[in-house]
């Protein structure tokens, strides 16, 4: 019905993407909104996420198998998870360190 009509299902990559999050408090609640999913290739099955800090990072990796093994999104089949490095916090004015005068 919807080739009838012209219009197009929706892709899976952006399904795995706006479904991150719920997927993610399912199988590892306890990194739920400290990993955000950045990217997704369909074609090869790798999900880019960034974790906020590095232990996040690491608890990720061990996470998942959990992630990865179900067909969580229907049409989307996620092979690999690539966790990016965190992002660097950068440093305000409070904790930045003051340079001496010459």
């Amino acid at each position: 019905m919807m080739t009838e009509r012209g219009m197009v299902a929706p892709a899976a990559g952006g399904s795995v993407l706006a479904q991150f999050d719920d997927i993610l408090a399912a199988a590892a609640p306890e990194l739920a909104g400290h990993v955000q999913a950045v990217a997704f290739d369909a074609d090869t099955g790798r999900l880019d996420v960034a974790p906020s800090a590095p232990a996040y990072g690491t608890k990720l990796r061990w996470s998942a198998p959990k992630l990865v093994a179900p067909p969580t999104v229907q049409g989307a089949n996620v092979r690999t998870l690539h966790v990016l490095a965190s992002a660097p916090v950068k440093a305000g004015p409070a904790t930045a360190a003051a340079d001496p005068a010459p």
